[in-house]
């Protein structure tokens, strides 16, 4: 085990920017003009959806030792599948307000927070081994690379 950090981050975290460039889009596409009429987010990045909004609104028991209740990490931002889920939900949750004011946000506490929350708290989530005053850092899947031939059936090969 180890504590949580307030140092710069390490590890996985450094390694995530290919696969934020993959929700995103390349980082060296021009971004799209903005119009004076674009609604401008709540929240400019991910954190400040969870900080600000995300960690005020979710009322559960966070586990701790023999209290039962949701397993958190403090160190969210340090777990590739946690931060990719999140920041998911930070773009639904700014589609949907604006997109759909009446219904939005009914649709996005159902349809995206709830699957992503249960995935993310859940026993085999990615802070499983994690807890309020704890941060264990992920592990990867083993993985071995697929055969020439495996790849090779796809249409796109």
């Amino acid at each position: 085990m180890t504590s949580p950090s307030t140092g710069p981050a390490t590890g996985p975290v450094a390694d995530l920017t290919t696969l934020l460039d993959q929700l995103t889009g390349t980082p060296d596409a021009p971004a799209a003009p903005a119009t004076q009429n674009a609604p401008q987010p709540v929240f400019h990045d991910v954190d400040q959806f969870v900080t600000g909004y995300l960690a005020q609104v979710i009322e559960r028991r966070v586990a701790s030792g023999p209290t039962p209740g949701i397993n958190w990490c403090p160190r969210w931002w340090a777990h590739p599948e946690a931060l990719s889920r999140l920041y998911a939900l930070w773009r639904a949750w700014e589609t949907l307000r604006v997109n759909d004011p009446h219904t939005g946000m009914s649709i996005w506490w159902r349809d995206h927070l709830d699957p992503h929350l249960a995935v993310l708290t859940g026993d085999a989530g990615p802070f499983a081994r994690c807890g309020p005053d704890r941060h264990r850092d992920p592990e990867v899947l083993p993985v071995e690379p697929a055969p020439p031939e495996v790849l090779a059936q796809f249409p796109d090969a």
